[in-house]
């Protein structure tokens, strides 16, 4: 039975945690040893773990910054043991002697320096790369230079991107480090759809066009205030849409605030975390990404899945995922890209109808095994 090994930074409820939870619990039952590192102990998705995956946290190694208030200086880097540590370092306190088959970085930054400093010579080692890096921050975390990412990635078996334009934006960013390829995200399909059929207090789903957007409440990333604004110019305009916002995060105030701003409390609701959001999914007539940048955003996929039209800003990952808008309406990545776009699909009824159908369509794309194949002929040197 083949070892493997994932490092990642936690299970809190995320895009990226929904597909490492998915991917540990297929391979598990396809017989692989799966043992899940965290570097941090947020553990909503724990529950939904396979009860076979090994989960261990390790502790990050004590430093001074820890112990006394910690005074920046240009000879200290920032302060982290974890920067100041080689690669070698971190993977003797992090792995230390444990032998596994595959090594897997499963996020940027801290986990691909840990993994990259891997003594085992026999295992394959692989990192992924879950967002466009022209845009995303924390792929450089812990490392003093991006000559030392480039050669933290160029030390990786495979570079395994989730979308072609993730791809590219890497190659830009990092450099072309030889080893890279497109892998797209493993979905649960069937667990998708049935648990879109289960029943769920969904708030602000009234209205001629009923709209959710599911996301981290991270404004900068996601976008959330300016689809708020969009909507808010809508509703002044006589047209009646109502917004679900689906998530948390450290904007969740500032978001909230904004709705309150705009005087939209009766049209736009935020629902908070959901363990399980699909339910949302299924009341709306349409999602919306209104993300500045993505990866591959698993959202617009997963509305795919149960048939639901998506409406999302050019970023990285929708754009391939709705086939440059053969799947999905595209609009210009800005808040009058989102407010035109949501003013067509409102003022056209048949254009919404025509998308629910090339959802349907394109639910070959997400087929399980083919995708599955494609990740584990990767744990072969």
């Amino acid at each position: 039975m083949e070892k493997l090994l994932f490092v990642a930074p936690s299970l809190v409820i995320g895009g990226m945690e929904r597909v490492l939870v998915t991917l540990c619990n297929r391979l598990v039952q396809n017989g692989y040893d799966v043992t899940l590192l965290l570097l941090d102990q947020g553990d909503d998705l724990k529950s939904e773990l396979d009860s076979r995956i090994d989960l261990k946290f390790k502790e990050p190694k004590a430093h001074l910054g820890k112990r006394i208030p910690y005074i920046r200086h240009k000879l200290y880097d920032d302060g982290m043991w974890e920067t100041r540590a080689t690669p070698q370092q971190l993977y003797e306190h992090y792995i230390g002697d444990d032998i596994y088959d595959v090594e897997i970085a499963f996020f940027r930054g801290m986990c691909v320096k840990i993994v990259s400093g891997s003594t085992n010579k026999d295992a394959v080692h692989l990192a992924w790369v879950h967002n466009d890096f022209r845009k995303a921050k924390g792929f450089q975390n812990n490392f003093k230079t991006m000559k030392d990412v480039f050669n933290a990635y160029s030390a990786f078996d495979k570079v395994v991107c989730v979308s072609e334009q993730a791809r590219e934006g890497f190659i830009e960013t990092v450099g072309d480090t030889g080893n890279t390829l497109t892998i797209h995200n493993l979905l649960p399909v069937d667990d998708i759809v049935q648990k879109s059929q289960e029943k769920a207090d969904i708030p602000c789903m009234g209205g001629k066009l009923r709209l959710v957007n599911v996301g981290r409440m991270v404004d900068a990333a996601k976008g959330q205030t300016r689809l708020i604004r969009a909507v808010s110019r809508l509703r002044d305009e006589g047209r009646d849409i109502t917004l679900c916002l689906v998530g948390s995060g450290k904007d969740g105030a500032m978001i909230r605030n904004t709705i309150s701003e705009q005087s939209a409390d009766n049209y736009i609701a935020m629902a908070g975390e959901q363990k399980n959001p699909y339910p949302f999914f299924a009341a709306a007539d349409a999602l919306v990404c209104s993300s500045i940048y993505e990866g591959y955003n698993l959202t617009v996929a997963e509305a795919l899945i149960l048939g639901v039209p998506v409406l999302s800003t050019d970023c990285t990952g929708p754009k391939e995922i709705l086939d440059n808008g053969k799947y999905g309406m595209i609009v210009e990545n800005s808040e009058e890209g989102l407010y035109n776009g949501l003013k067509t699909l409102y003022d056209d009824p048949g254009l919404l109808e025509e998308y629910r159908k090339k959802a349907v369509e394109r639910m070959s794309f997400f087929d399980e095994e083919r995708i599955l194949k494609q990740i584990t002929e990767l744990f072969r040197k």
